[in-house]
């Protein structure tokens, strides 16, 4: 058992990468973890461990479902103690050749589903006097991520707002966090809509830096979230790019600017 044993937790994107790691952690914790996904045949490998398990089929992009859900959670066990809005996809490539329609619905998942399952989960927390929001947002949501502009956006939009909520939900008694993951394995890179002849693939490959697992993500989120972090970054090195970025952006932007030009002219 451990800091969250009893607690009661939704988890959104839980079949896999970060979600499923959150997820893992939970249960082995004690959580009573309510885990969704829109591919509910793929949330059937979870196991319980020391806590309780349920799962259910969820789109974030539908708001009334969303509530729905909170609600239902919230009413069956008499509190809501944390959401991690997780669920996310990736769009990239070259701007010029991205299609609009995967613009909306990377902001869809990405942001209005955020958006979506905080205002929910917000509304029951603060009637209750407490409860911690965690938004699952990227090293993209605080520097420029060339080649991946709408996944950038989304992410800027996440970190934003959480940051803006945090300091409002405080008067309630509602903790609200951002999370900026560096490299975790996971399928995102694999199941990213991909745009014209860009190698995201080889380009996530040749990153110096070898991703984590999904569920030492998950440990170091709930590490962040026991110390109430407004902002939970790991590993040590994107904490390390993320500072550079914020003190010497004109150090960093020669380095990402030779990555899209080549990218671009190959």
């Amino acid at each position: 058992m451990g800091d969250f044993s009893g607690k009661v937790a939704i988890v959104t994107g839980a079949a896999s990468g970060v979600g499923r790691g959150l997820c893992e952690v939970l249960l082995d914790q004690g959580a009573i973890v309510h885990a969704t996904d829109i591919r509910i045949d793929a949330l059937a490998g979870l196991a319980s461990g020391a806590g309780e398990l349920s799962t259910a089929q969820l789109d974030v992009t539908r708001a009334l479902d969303v509530a729905e859900l909170v609600r239902r959670v919230a009413n069956e066990r008499g509190r809501l103690d944390l959401i991690f809005n997780n669920a996310g996809i990736g769009v990239v490539g070259d701007f010029r050749r991205i299609d609009l329609d995967d613009v909306r619905r990377s902001t869809d998942v990405n942001l209005w589903g955020v958006v979506y399952g905080t205002k929910a989960a917000y509304e029951v927390m603060a009637e209750q006097g407490h409860g911690h929001i965690v938004n699952i947002a990227s090293s993209a949501g605080v520097m420029p991520v060339p080649m991946q502009t709408s996944y950038a956006m989304t992410k800027h939009a996440v970190v934003g707002f959480s940051r803006s909520l945090r300091i409002e939900a405080a008067t309630y008694g509602v903790k609200v966090s951002a999370v900026l993951p560096g490299l975790v394995r996971t399928g995102f890179f694999e199941a990213a809509t991909v745009v014209g002849d860009y190698d995201y693939q080889q380009e996530m490959e040749d990153v110096p830096v070898r991703p984590m697992a999904a569920r030492r993500a998950g440990e170091l989120i709930l590490a962040g979230v026991r110390a109430n972090r407004e902002l939970i970054a790991f590993p040590t090195s994107n904490r390390l790019i993320l500072w550079l970025f914020r003190h010497f952006p004109a150090l960093m932007m020669p380095a990402l600017a030779r990555t899209t030009t080549k990218s671009l002219t190959e």
